[in-house]
């Protein structure tokens, strides 16, 4: 068979399986497979529909996965990473759009959904999540977390502190019976370092507390009794103060590895939680903006009772 004849009998194939159009799906399958869209509906159709592939692995056979020549993917891949990448995009639904990142026959396909990275591994039936840095291979140390520890610290304010909020939220519900493992966290940690190297540890700080902890004016009203309201604040305080002494050496870390301001090469003296410890106080950029959540959007519309 000629290779546009084999080609055509792909576009075919994957016209049976999808049920789309002739000339839109060679279209989409002239594209060359980095950078190809599609939805996860015709990944799923071809997953239903597509016969068994045999397929020559460099291990014993009977550890092999059943696999499917996918065309939107261009390689064999297995029926059940498909179903995982499913179960991962459960949220989204069938009409999630999938960019193919990159795709190496034999071994994994990289996709990007809504900034969200997968590794199809085409060897197993598994899916992995990436750092949500284009080309990075590493993965988040947690469910909240959407970077790699490597690449954190270049996320903004804004999404570090919804990182903050989501991972408080969940500790809570996992510790709150349990002052005394609320705090001490890798994970944290991680967040409060990145928050350093942006100059927003203090407003990460008081999210993550008030997620994790919520708001010690109401500890009395909340917990009856008096010693859990005590315990709680004391951990409470605590964790403030650890979470100090973690940003305060992280940066002493950048200014010993730094040296100097690297926009004007003066000296590093000290930090200012405020600022991020990299640059001087005069060469610091502006912080950024407060986003306000959709859900509190109505507050902002309120009149201020001083200027009434």
């Amino acid at each position: 068979m000629t290779k546009d004849r084999k080609r055509k009998a792909a576009i075919r194939e994957v016209q049976r399986s999808t049920g789309g159009r002739y000339a839109r799906l060679a279209r989409e399958l002239a594209v060359p497979r980095a950078g190809r869209t599609f939805r996860l509906a015709a990944l799923l159709a071809e997953c239903a529909t597509l016969p068994p592939a045999s397929v020559e692995w460099d291990f014993p056979e009977h550890y092999a996965p059943a696999v499917f020549d996918s065309g939107l993917i261009g390689t064999a891949v297995p029926y059940g990473t498909v179903l995982e990448l499913a179960g991962a995009l459960a949220q989204d639904g069938p009409t999630a759009q999938i960019t193919l990142e990159s795709a190496d026959s034999g071994s994994q396909a990289i996709v990007v959904c809504r900034g969200r990275r997968f590794q199809l591994v085409l060897t197993q039936d598994m899916v992995n999540e990436l750092c949500q840095k284009p080309g990075c291979d590493g993965s988040p140390d947690c469910w909240a977390v959407t970077h790699c520890p490597r690449h954190l610290a270049e996320c903004d304010t804004n999404a570090l502190v919804s990182m903050a909020r989501n991972w408080g939220h969940g500790r809570r519900d996992e510790f709150e019976h349990d002052p005394e493992r609320l705090g001490g966290s890798l994970e944290a940690d991680l967040l409060i370092k990145a928050a350093v190297a942006g100059g927003s540890f203090e407003r990460v700080r008081a999210v993550l507390l008030d997620a994790c902890f919520g708001d010690p004016n109401l500890f009395d009203d909340m917990y009856w009794d008096a010693s859990v309201s005590l315990a709680m604040q004391h951990a409470l305080e605590r964790e403030r103060l650890r979470l100090y002494e973690v940003a305060q050496a992280e940066a002493r870390r950048i200014c010993e590895a730094t040296g100097a301001c690297t926009t004007c090469g003066v000296g590093l003296v000290g930090w200012n939680p405020g600022v991020p410890p990299q640059f001087c106080f005069t060469c610091a950029p502006p912080p950024p903006a407060e986003t306000v959540s959709p859900a509190f959007a109505w507050a902002s519309a309120l009149p201020d009772p001083a200027q009434e």
